[in-house]
């Protein structure tokens, strides 16, 4: 039974077995547009530094260019001024946990130190990226460059050309994360429409609750999008409205999915009628990613359970690993940041079966990758040719992206410790066990008793949202509003349904709330009319 139709609240041990499941950690998940050509763009991030320093002779360098280029990481597909307000951000993160490890490398080489730094670095970067919505991978790379950073610096005569190195990658990243705009302006507006229209496609032909939710907020962020004028946006913006017109009135979706492999290059299609798109009023988040209630500083709270399990779990990691003599201890600190990279305790487990079953097989292609005993600079080409595959199959799932990175992470560690090959693939197997393990069992251990407290702020939200727009004389501002509140509301309930301790999540409320809410947006939506 699908999640989302519980009505009423299970067993401790019902929720607790729900929790453990593994079975949706194998999943594949279909992703429409915006992968290929991300790809390719952080295959070169990756590969211009790497070749100019192998170039250079300075091999040595090499992984601070890949922390720099982690930068290319985030904002896949996102809008070009989305991009512009939160790279530099992300870039400056990089280098400001580059050089924080740094310096106490270069200071101390007490391990306890290390550990204590990287737990703090990990919780900052979690309790950033939740808050400011960074998107995938969220803060692990700014814990897994500063490990890594840790380990490869050993003295003060360096560090000022490592820091150097990282913030040079890291903005050459940026800038051709956003060169997009000059080549392909309507690259974001077009994967945006694609995907709402096959969210659309996906819910007409099996529509439930989830799928539902899924349409609407496609349809919300690729409407958020399309700003502006021009053909193919104003294009973008007739198909979009015929995809929500079938969401209120719904019909045969088979045309959606057609469509949308139309959108991703060319001449869009025109659309056989011009549906008037009432675009979002200028108080909705303008990239769509963001649906505020509140200021962000009263934001924060929710956050701070995560940011918890992150800290605690990071410590315990780190000071397991020092205690049972293992070199690499930040691949622990790491491998529990990334596990906690979710929203609640049952996101959390299926994150930790992904990065055993992915880290356990790339361990198995490293291990063949090294008994060729290849060169320097074929590692280096090696690195750069995971990078962009695990591109390709991280969105789908996980595991496959691990399958990639977790030889990529061994063949840098391998350039400041050649001939330890063997070594470093059971080092990284152990910490990878350890962290993963570690972090699940805080999880479940530390209760996060602010998802009751959310959800509930959330349902009154809703209702007083419903309220308001059946009283509104004039319409758009109360839609926007309902609209905001009802996405609000599905994301805490996905939180407060994860944590297997939370008794009752109040499903049947949520259900009939959102239900509720969603036919009186349906009968409050603008009128359509033809051009």
């Amino acid at each position: 039974m699908n999640v989302l139709d519980r009505a009423e609240p299970d067993s401790a041990l019902t929720r607790l077995r729900r929790t453990l499941r593994v079975r949706d950690a194998l999943r594949y998940t279909r992703t429409i547009g915006g992968v290929a050509v991300p790809a390719l763009r952080i295959g070169v991030s990756f590969g211009v530094p790497i070749a100019a320093l192998a170039a250079a002779g300075r091999t040595d360098l090499v992984p601070f260019a890949a922390f720099g280029a982690f930068t290319s990481l985030y904002c896949r597909v996102d809008t070009w001024s989305r991009r512009a307000r939160l790279l530099p951000l992300i870039a400056l993160g990089l280098v400001a946990s580059v050089a924080t490890a740094t310096m106490i490398a270069a200071t101390t080489d007490d391990a306890l130190i290390g550990v204590l730094v990287l737990s703090a670095i990990a919780t900052v970067g979690k309790l950033a990226a939740d808050v400011l919505e960074f998107g995938p991978p969220g803060g692990l790379m700014f814990v897994f460059a500063a490990g890594a950073a840790a380990y490869a610096t050993q003295d003060w005569s360096a560090a000022g050309l490592h820091i150097g190195v990282t913030a040079a990658s890291a903005a050459l990243s940026a800038a051709l994360s956003l060169l997009g705009n000059l080549l392909h302006p309507t690259g974001p507006h077009r994967v945006a429409a694609a995907r709402a229209l096959v969210a659309v496609a996906d819910h007409l032909d099996n529509p439930n609750p989830a799928t539902r939710h899924r349409a609407h907020l496609a349809v919300h962020r690729a409407s958020a999008t399309l700003r502006g004028t021009g053909r193919t946006v104003t294009a973008l913006r007739a198909h979009l409205a015929d995809a929500e017109h079938l969401l209120h009135h719904p019909a045969d979706a088979v045309h959606l999915r057609d469509l949308a492999r139309k959108l991703h290059r060319g001449r869009i299609p025109q659309p056989s009628s011009a549906p008037q798109f009432q675009l979002k009023p200028r108080s909705a988040p303008g990239d769509g990613s963001q649906f505020q209630l509140k200021p962000r500083s009263a934001r924060i709270s929710p956050f701070l359970p995560n940011a918890g399990r992150m800290l605690l779990s990071c410590l315990i990691a780190g000071l397991v690993t020092i205690a049972v003599g293992l070199d690499h201890a930040y691949w622990a600190v790491v491998s529990a940041s990334a596990v906690l990279q979710s929203t609640n305790a049952t996101a959390t487990w299926l994150r930790t079966v992904q990065r055993l079953l992915g880290t356990l097989a790339g361990a198995v292609v490293a291990f063949a990758m090294f008994g060729l005993h290849p060169s320097p600079v074929v590692i280096l080409v090696l690195v750069v040719v995971c990078q962009l595959v695990a591109e390709l199959f991280v969105q789908a799932n996980y595991a496959l992206g691990l399958l990639f990175v977790t030889p990529l992470a061994l063949g840098l560690a391998s350039l400041s410790n050649p001939g330890a090959h063997n070594e470093l693939i059971a080092e990284r197997i152990t910490t990878t066990v350890l962290g993963a393990l570690i972090a699940a069992a805080v999880s479940l251990v530390l209760i996060n008793r602010q998802s009751a407290r959310r959800l509930n702020a959330a349902l009154a939200e809703c209702r007083e949202a419903l309220q308001q727009l059946r009283g509104a004389e004039e319409s758009t501002v109360a839609r926007a509003r309902l609209t905001r509140a009802v996405f609000a509301l599905r994301n805490a309930h996905a939180v407060a349904d994860g944590e297997p301790w939370h008794r009752n999540p109040r499903t049947r409320e949520v259900l009939d709330t959102e239900h509720e809410a969603y036919e009186l947006l349906a009968a409050t939506a603008p009128s359509r009319t033809t051009a």
